[in-house]
């Protein structure tokens, strides 16, 4: 496998080091080294063409880590997003390789993808990381039927695991209603507001700008994400064109808002992030939930959910109270109405028996009957959106 390094050196110069193998007399690493000018973008650009070209042809002979080191290469990078790139290189090393790297490409078998499936099953991997798994290796060799270099391919005859459901915990309206009183007057406190009421993702709401928020009309829009890559920050656009969104705002969170612009001095600078560091860079997610989110939380006496949950969090109130499907699901930027049903539909469950109880008094002039759980604890529904 051909392997690549930058290393920066002054003004803007990077030296690229091209792995060649090792020397067979002493065993030392032998590099192919040149300098170029520019970005480091530009110099990540120029490795990966240098990798790439060092990488040997793929044929039907050859080892299936040659193989998926070209089907990366080639294939996965220029087409995915840097983080699921990278997903994918991850668990291909981790989970499949160890198991299958060894062998021919036109050598596999159904039962070799599904033995491989089973050691992960021994290691007593979850399912979800095993269908995952399953799914890179159908891409993979989906992709070299495609390439004519094998004639089916022997990962879309295998038995997958059963999935498995994640109880994610989300606030109730009480709950919702105390957490957004311990964040009033924080500092940090409208980034968690805005999160729990409009269900956007950390990545997005953490690469707003002031001009994506438009006062008067009291919505937003949603362009692009931001994530930490390779010690710097990476702006991108939104991985579905579902998620390049304008999202509604609740009057009061347009207020707030507008509030904390003043207050920063933001409102005549609408290039500048609207949440960000002290020297005006992006606040990193993990920093602003160890120091801020969870000790909020505990103040607020509330469950230990993660950030993202803030985001389920809105999608069980908005259909709590009564809000159409449809809306919640464009808030979220879903690539279907059909994909928030599934993700939600334990917890409209609840909602429709609720509202059966509703006409039933209507019609009948019956009591109230006891609150659901939905009413009065803890929300749980399955991960996934």
């Amino acid at each position: 496998m051909a392997k690549g390094q930058i290393l920066e050196r002054a003004g803007s110069q990077w030296l690229l080091r091209v792995y060649q193998g090792s020397d067979p007399l002493t065993g030392k690493r032998i590099y192919d080294n040149s300098a170029v000018s520019g970005t480091r973008e530009q110099a990540e650009d120029e490795l990966a063409a240098r990798v790439s070209a060092k990488l040997p042809r793929p044929n039907p002979e050859s080892l299936f880590s040659e193989y998926t080191d070209w089907w990366l290469m080639i294939a996965v990078n220029p087409k995915l997003r840097a983080k699921t790139a990278r997903d994918s290189a991850a668990h291909l090393r981790r989970y499949a390789l160890p198991h299958l790297g060894r062998e021919r490409l036109n050598s596999l078998r159904p039962l070799d993808i599904q033995g491989a499936l089973g050691e992960l099953v021994k290691q007593k991997l979850s399912p979800r990381t095993i269908r995952y798994t399953h799914s890179i290796l159908h891409s993979a060799l989906e992709q070299a039927v495609k390439w004519e270099l094998i004639e089916k391919n022997p990962a879309a005859y295998t038995v997958l695991p059963r999935k498995q459901s994640t109880d994610v915990i989300t606030l109730t309206r009480s709950q919702a209603a105390s957490f957004a009183n311990t964040c009033e007057g924080h500092a940090f406190g409208p980034i968690f507001l805005l999160a729990v009421s409009t269900g956007l993702r950390p990545s997005e709401y953490l690469a707003l700008r002031v001009k994506d928020i438009h006062f008067q009309e009291s919505k937003l829009t949603v362009e692009r994400t931001v994530e930490r890559q390779k010690g710097r920050w990476l702006f991108q656009e939104t991985k579905r064109p579902r998620s390049r969104r304008t999202v509604s705002l609740p009057p009061e969170m347009t207020q707030c808002l507008e509030a904390y612009c003043r207050t920063h001095g933001k409102l005549t600078e609408p290039d500048r992030l609207l949440f960000e560091a002290k020297r005006r860079s992006p606040l990193h997610e993990r920093n602003l939930v160890q120091r801020v989110f969870k000790p909020l939380l505990k103040l607020a006496g509330l469950p230990n959910i993660r950030l993202y949950d803030l985001r389920h969090s809105f999608a069980t109130l908005s259909l709590s109270a009564g809000l159409p499907v449809r809306w919640v699901s464009e808030q979220l930027g879903h690539a279907s109405v059909a994909f928030t049903l599934e993700v939600y539909g334990y917890f409209l469950c609840d909602t429709r028996n609720q509202a059966a109880d509703r006409l039933g008094r209507s019609l009948f002039g019956t009591e109230n009957k006891k609150p659901t759980e939905s009413e009065t604890g803890s929300q749980r529904i399955r991960k996934g959106a």
